[in-house]
């Protein structure tokens, strides 16, 4: 037999089978996740050959305990190939929005394997999107190590991937389903921790008997995390982060640190793979049944039993990503609430009781008890103010957004120039009624730079900046709010191609070229959009990175820009919400249900963008509210709250239909209103 010509994962099952006295015509066919659940066994510890569930109590004896925790099968070939598949896919997808990240990704967890091995590189599955997204590409990279090894050293144990999770009295029946399929469906080693284990406590037991069999030689070992940067701890940690002092010692592997929540949800749309179904009620971060409710920013109109109350759409049509917390109960923390929306009489009948919500977009229709002070409060971020300009709406839910001003030059805190432009900013604000509330001097210190916008930004909705932006080096502003929102620089297309317009090169298709200042000017952050916000493209734009608007601090640009800026923040009290739906199917196949959805909804403009030719969408759908409505007089303009209504219900009835005749062909709903990627 000459296995030069066999695949390289069939060399890899018949090393394998041989190996481990498997043969693979004898072994079941793999289950789907229902058919585990159906069958799994009522004990909390359980051994079989779909998967290992193991309840660990810290009063077990030290010897018991070794064994127990040190046993593991090996993979099953069944899943072995799977697995390896699924990295196959991951290597070759040609996504554009996450394919960069998945490498990455992949990269971090393969160091991680060639330093602890597969034993001592162990999952956190919580069951969470994060927790879900790790743990395939984790048991992806295992199996591209398990072929990699087994090619030198036929004799090597494939152990099956192992995981772990605390139990909690208050989690959720829908958590622990997902966690047990998982298990039967992929073959796992899972070593759960029963209920009140504290994770120091738990990890620590894992940790001390992490050691060589048959020995007291301790094995570093490495937990692999759904941390993301946007976390709240996430503070300042990297792709292998040290454990803290207060901990036991081992080392975090971060592989997703650098995504966001759009790039969660479209990885786990664009491969099909299965999530927790609360995801699909409306939910958008997940803890306990005690501190988690849907998401109110999902929130639609809807009834239950003659009651309106809301329903919710799936979280991966929540628009504002920072929001993406909006559904957890804060801990230990008094804020108040802004007024609630208002009710009818049937709602106010249940000020004090629970309301029915009927979810959106679940396999099947189920009711969540979701308390009305969650119903009625607006949405609001981990840091307790809602930011959404980064959609772009300066105006939300009837609420004023708040602006604050950072001014940045060595020269103005030496006191070599006067400040004047704060008093010009909050001259054309006041007049436009947009508040300033905020102002701040800096350094050119990128450093002081990047931590005053996270401060601003926690504590106003729209952050202005004078100063520091050229071609010269102490010019720091525009990489400072790239840091501050963990956004790659790159040359911006369109900056490049005014550049050298407006400085008076041609612009040749295959060998225009930028001067070294001209380069750096053309060198944006990654979301950056350029605004003519004054309505004259002659004028030169304004630079907008997400809710940062970055203004010149020469006196003269600034106050013309000040006052152009003033009055577009402004109008956008006039501006309904707008929604960019990414799909993965082309437009001819959506053609009759886009046709239905403009002609029940005459007062929302649609928009249908087909991509030939992208690998990782091929249409974009936009909605937004029209601002007269065509059934009464000219000149009675609806208000922002009836546009929004109206989208909403637009919306609602669009994605019901895109489920229903093509399911899963929603990847995500963006918030950057850009509509070329």
């Amino acid at each position: 037999m000459v296995l030069s010509k066999y695949n390289p994962f069939v060399l890899l099952l018949i090393l394998y089978t041989r190996s481990s006295g498997f043969t693979t015509n004898i072994q079941p066919k793999l289950k789907k996740a229902s058919q585990c659940s159906k069958n799994m066994p009522g004990e909390n510890t359980w051994t079989r050959a779909d998967g290992s569930w193991r309840t660990v109590s810290p009063d077990m004896a030290s010897e018991d305990l070794r064994k127990f925790l040190i046993a593991n099968e090996k993979w099953s070939p069944s899943q072995l190939k799977e697995s390896f598949k699924l990295y196959e896919k991951f290597v070759s997808c040609q996504d554009s929005y996450v394919a960069p990240l998945i490498t990455d990704a992949l990269c971090h967890l393969d160091h991680a394997l060639r330093i602890y091995g597969p034993r001592s590189v162990v999952c956190s599955y919580n069951g969470g999107k994060d927790a879900v997204v790790i743990f395939h590409l984790l048991r992806a990279a295992i199996a591209h190590y398990h072929y990699k090894k087994v090619k030198t050293n036929p004799q090597v144990k494939l152990e099956r991937p192992r995981v772990i999770y605390f139990d909690h009295k208050d989690e959720f029946p829908d958590i622990l389903e997902l966690l047990r399929d998982s298990v039967c469906k992929y073959d796992l080693d899972m070593i759960a921790f029963e209920e009140g284990t504290s994770f120091s406590d738990g990890l620590k037991l894992l940790i001390d008997h992490n050691v060589v069999p048959g020995t007291e030689h301790a094995i570093p070992t490495s937990f692999v995390l759904g941390t993301r940067s946007s976390d709240p701890n996430a503070g300042d940690q990297g792709y292998f982060a040290p454990s803290s002092l207060y901990m036991p010692a081992f080392m975090r592997v971060n592989p997703i640190l650098k995504w966001n929540y759009g790039h969660v949800w479209h990885f786990l749309r664009l491969f099909k793979l299965p999530y927790c179904t609360l995801y699909d009620q409306g939910y958008t971060s997940l803890g306990t049944k005690k501190d988690t409710f849907p998401c109110p920013a999902l929130a639609v109109a809807g009834s239950s039993n003659g009651i309106d109350v809301p329903r919710f759409w799936p979280a991966y049509m929540l628009q504002d990503w920072d929001l993406e917390r909006a559904g957890r109960k804060k801990k230990n923390k008094q804020k108040s609430l802004p007024p609630p929306l208002p009710r009818n009489d049937s709602q106010k009948s249940l000020e004090t009781n629970m309301s029915t919500i009927t979810d959106l977009g679940a396999s099947e229709r189920r009711n969540i008890q979701v308390p009305m002070s969650i119903v009625n409060a607006s949405p609001t971020s981990e840091e307790g103010t809602i930011n959404t300009v980064g959609g772009d709406s300066f105006i939300s839910d009837g609420v004023r957004r708040t602006v604050g001003l950072l001014i940045i030059g060595d020269e103005i805190l030496k006191g070599l120039t006067a400040d004047v432009n704060t008093q010009a900013a909050a001259k054309e604000l006041r007049t436009q009624n947009v508040p300033l509330t905020k102002v701040a001097v800096v350094s050119d210190c990128p450093d002081s730079i990047v931590n005053e916008i996270k401060r601003l930004q926690r504590e106003v909705d729209v952050v202005i900046t004078s100063g520091g932006v050229g071609p010269t080096h102490d010019d720091v502003t525009i990489k400072s709010v790239a840091k501050a929102l963990n956004k790659q620089m790159v040359l911006h297309e369109g900056m490049a191609k005014l550049l050298q317009e407006k400085m008076g090169k041609s612009v040749r298709k295959n060998n225009a070229t930028l001067t070294q200042a001209q380069t750096k000017m053309a060198t944006l952050p990654s979301n950056a959009k350029l605004r003519y916000i004054s309505g004259d493209t002659n004028d030169w734009p304004t630079l907008q990175c997400h809710n940062i608007f970055i203004l010149p601090g020469v006196p003269q640009f600034f106050a013309k820009n000040m006052k152009d800026l003033a009055k577009f923040l402004s109008t956008q009290l006039e501006r309904s919400a707008t929604y960019k739906v990414v799909l993965s199917v082309d437009e001819a196949s959506i053609v009759s249900i886009l046709n239905d959805a403009v002609e029940h909804h005459p007062n929302v403009n649609f928009g249908s963008y087909p991509f030939i030719g992208r690998p990782d969408f091929q249409t974009v759908l936009t909605l937004e509210g029209r601002i007269v409505d065509d059934d009464i007089a000219i000149g009675n303009s609806l208000t922002k709250e009836e546009m929004d209504q109206n989208v909403k219900r637009a919306l609602d009835d669009l994605i019901h239909e895109l489920e229903n005749n093509e399911g899963g062909s929603v990847l995500r709903v963006d918030n950057d209103d850009g509509l070329f990627f």
